[in-house]
């Protein structure tokens, strides 16, 4: 194990996973809260669309997938709110026209789909330290915002319009949460694919709520069980010899199966 972790690709992956598995989670809470679960799905096929971009023109598909992606939860957010529609329902729409453009890009830049395709299932030993360093500042950056808003935070998570008549400004605030929340999907998917995606994102605040009695709690759980997953679901997959991405799903359904009935009984 030691002697595998001395390798450059494999130290790297590590990382970047106690990083996401500590921080991402913080993303999944705001995702629950503010009721924006269909969003994950329209960010998914746009980090399709970024990829098939990237290989269309060449260019590297790690901040490409993530300008897309932040493209396209503004102009959601923007025309929701402009059109006084539902966040969800808006975004089944972006998740279709994103879909349909990957696969022109695909057809018409002849882009091998399996290139594309890469993005389901992540691609954890292939990142650069600078890529590594990006995750790790945006890491901080969540951990600060939610430090430093976690006032305002729990006003919205509340009632946004009781947030908004307290003075809070509730529509920048929101707009910041769609943007980190379109950024951890991004990277997220880089790690390990947009397939086990909610393993990481969803399932840590998941297993917190059944214990957690308030929303510090909640995402304090959220980052612990987070660490666990990808650390642990890391050490599983190299002892084992299986994908990473897998571990970690396996381990966090299991948490998940075991703290439910903990919970009912």
């Amino acid at each position: 194990m030691l002697e595998l972790l001395s390798l450059t690709p494999i130290l790297k992956g590590l990382i970047v996973l106690a990083i996401a598995g500590l921080t991402f989670p913080i993303t999944g809470v705001y995702l629950f809260r503010l009721n924006l679960l269909p969003l994950r799905f329209m960010l998914m096929h746009g980090a399709i669309l970024g990829g098939a971009m990237a290989l269309a023109f060449l260019i590297n598909p790690f901040w490409t997938t993530i300008t897309v992606n932040l493209f396209l939860v503004l102009f959601m957010a923007k025309t929701s709110r402009s059109m006084k529609i539902d966040a969800g329902q808006i975004s089944t729409f972006f998740m279709v026209i994103s879909i349909s453009l990957a696969f022109i890009f695909i057809y018409k830049f002849n882009v091998p789909a399996k290139d594309t395709l890469t993005l389901l299932w992540g691609n954890l030993f292939t990142l650069s330290w600078t890529e590594v360093s990006g995750i790790g500042a945006f890491a901080l950056i969540l951990i600060g915002f939610q430090y430093f808003f976690r006032c305002q935070l729990r006003a919205i998570f509340f009632d946004r319009e009781i947030a908004f008549t307290s003075g809070i400004n509730e529509t920048n605030l929101y707009y910041a949460v769609v943007l980190l929340i379109a950024i951890t999907v991004a990277l997220a998917m880089k790690l390990i694919g947009a397939l086990l995606l909610d393993a990481l994102l969803l399932l840590p605040p998941v297993i917190a709520s059944f214990h957690a009695k308030s929303l510090k709690g909640m995402i304090i759980g959220s980052a612990i069980w987070g660490g666990f997953f990808a650390i642990g679901g890391f050490i599983l997959s190299i002892a084992i010899d299986i994908p990473a991405s897998s571990s970690i799903a396996a381990i966090a359904s299991l948490a998940f199966i075991i703290n439910y009935f903990i919970r009912n009984k």
